[in-house]
């Protein structure tokens, strides 16, 4: 398998790198704290370890792809640097390390080593932003058309299972489905045990918005592949799109409890609960900014306790208030429940 495919295999929001309200603050429990802990621990240290100059490029570029699970303002602040590092090592990992960010602080960062003078960097930049190919303008499209060309020609080149999956990956984020339809079923036939497969085959049926057919697919993974977290978050989705919240929210809770310190799948799991079982929907909210400490899930857990009168509203309020525009809380607080 190539680096590169490698890379993209294994590999949103801006974050802070400590969390606004203390354990006391928050209602979770002493477990969901621990775990926390744990991550901003292992977050430190990563970051630490990919700006360390003293270090091997291979040892940096190493955390910079750990810290694509990471995200927060530490794991930006190294993956900014590691994109601007002379390795080109430290550059191609600093890619996979910017996957989590939005897309426009994503582009400004990655856009710029499309041109790159080493080609893996190259690849690695036109696979990161090819994804996104039909959320950018037309402008960013006319860029990506010949980096997307090069890597494609590249990867048919390759023999490996890796390069393969990438191919058919690009192929459907350029809207060629039957093309990357026929190497996802060729790709299942040699490796059925493989989630990634069974989660982008189901993807590419969804790019057509054929969110049955993605369902299926991820209900035959799912039996064949249980107890993995991604295949019940992907099927949470389309279901949402088939307006299925109940059985949504079944999902993406599964999918939480089985990744456990995955914040984006608790804050998703907030959102779905609340129309179903608020307590549960406030307590996802709160484990999902006690993971992260992201601004924005802070911003939820301030919303769903100003909505619905919860004691801690006007601590939550005060620390929101540290890192929001006026304007914000001004608009929480119109929410606010009498007597909160």
């Amino acid at each position: 398998m190539t680096l590169l495919a490698c890379s993209v295999i294994a590999g949103s929001a801006l974050a802070q790198d400590e969390a606004l309200l203390q354990p006391d603050q928050i209602q979770g429990d002493t477990a969901v704290t621990q775990e926390a802990d744990d991550v901003q621990a292992r977050l430190t240290k990563l970051s630490y370890t990919a700006q360390n100059q003293n270090e091997q490029p291979e040892v940096r570029a190493d955390a910079l792809r750990q810290l694509a699970q990471y995200p927060s303002q530490n794991a930006l602040v190294a993956v900014a640097r590691g994109l601007k590092d002379p390795s080109f090592v430290v550059r191609e990992a600093a890619i996979i390390g910017s996957d989590p960010y939005q897309l426009e602080h994503r582009w400004r960062m990655v856009a710029p080593l499309l041109t790159d003078e080493h080609h893996s960097v190259r690849a690695a930049a036109a696979a990161n932003l090819a994804r996104d190919y039909n959320n950018v303008s037309e402008e960013q499209r006319a860029q990506l058309e010949a980096p997307i060309a090069e890597l494609v020609a590249f990867l048919e080149q390759q023999q490996d299972d890796g390069s393969k999956l990438l191919l058919a990956d690009v192929l459907r984020w350029h809207n060629q489905w039957e093309e990357a339809d026929k190497r996802y079923q060729t790709l299942l036939v040699k490796d059925s045990d493989n989630p990634q497969l069974w989660l982008n085959l189901a993807d590419n049926y969804r790019a057509q918005s054929k969110d049955k057919e993605a369902i299926d697919t991820l209900d035959t993974a799912i039996r064949k592949l249980p107890g993995t977290a991604s295949l019940h978050y992907s099927k949470s989705l389309a279901l949402v799109r088939l307006e299925d919240r109940t059985t949504a929210a079944e999902e993406i809770e599964t999918a939480a409890k089985l990744a456990k310190d995955n914040s984006y799948y608790w804050y998703l799991n907030g959102v779905l609960q609340e129309d179903l079982n608020i307590d549960k929907s406030t307590k996802s909210f709160e484990k999902a900014y006690l993971i992260s400490g992201a601004p924005e899930q802070l911003y939820a857990v301030c919303d769903i306790y100003v909505r619905y009168g919860n004691e801690k509203t006007d601590e939550c309020l005060k620390e929101l208030g540290k890192v929001a525009p006026d304007y914000v809380i001004k608009d929480l607080k119109s929410k606010q429940v009498k007597g909160s």
